[in-house]
């Protein structure tokens, strides 16, 4: 327990940088955006294009959540979603975020909405810029949302790496020239 502790206390000084991009233009999408599909599924993620703002996201069900991966139009800093209809424990306003991708525990502070979100989802985004997120959840093959807590689940990443290729193309024909 103390090892965890200590590198939630590092990952959050690592985080910061990512958290002043977060408060400089917020790179998430809102309910209001306009998605559209672009393209087929890749591996069971599924490629949005937001016509709202210029940029691209790609989406997994499974099961009870799902989980959203994008970045900022400017490529500046990158986001997770992670989303359940699990009673979670988690209570609306501002929240610590954790997953785990092999050992590898990440973690951001977010603004977490519960049962409120379209079809009863409760969860939260992590925003990051660290290159090694971006690498584990691309090459890696499991992610643990909410790790040590009663509400824990797992992700399959099958795909990802894919997908998020997918994703890049999708950016690159948002932009204009």
């Amino acid at each position: 327990m103390r090892n965890f502790t200590a590198f939630i206390l590092a990952t959050s000084v690592a985080l910061a940088s990512a958290t002043a991009v977060y408060a400089q233009e917020n790179p998430l999408p809102k309910a209001s955006d306009p998605l559209v599909k672009y393209g087929e599924d890749v591996e069971g993620w599924t490629v949005y294009a937001n016509k709202t703002r210029g940029d691209c996201l790609i989406v997994r069900t499974f099961g009870p959540g799902a989980v959203q991966m994008g970045v900022a139009a400017d490529q500046s800093v990158g986001y997770l979603g992670v989303f359940t209809k699990l009673d979670i424990g988690i209570q609306n306003g501002a929240k610590e975020i954790f997953v785990a991708i092999d050992h590898h525990l990440y973690h951001g502070v977010v603004t977490t909405t519960a049962g409120k979100l379209k079809g009863g989802y409760s969860g939260g985004y992590i925003l990051t810029d660290d290159p090694g997120f971006k690498r584990d959840v691309a090459k890696r093959y499991t992610m643990t949302v909410f790790p040590q807590t009663q509400g824990a689940f797992i992700v399959d990443l099958k795909g990802t790496y894919k997908a998020m290729a997918a994703g890049r193309k999708c950016l690159s024909e948002q932009r204009p020239g």
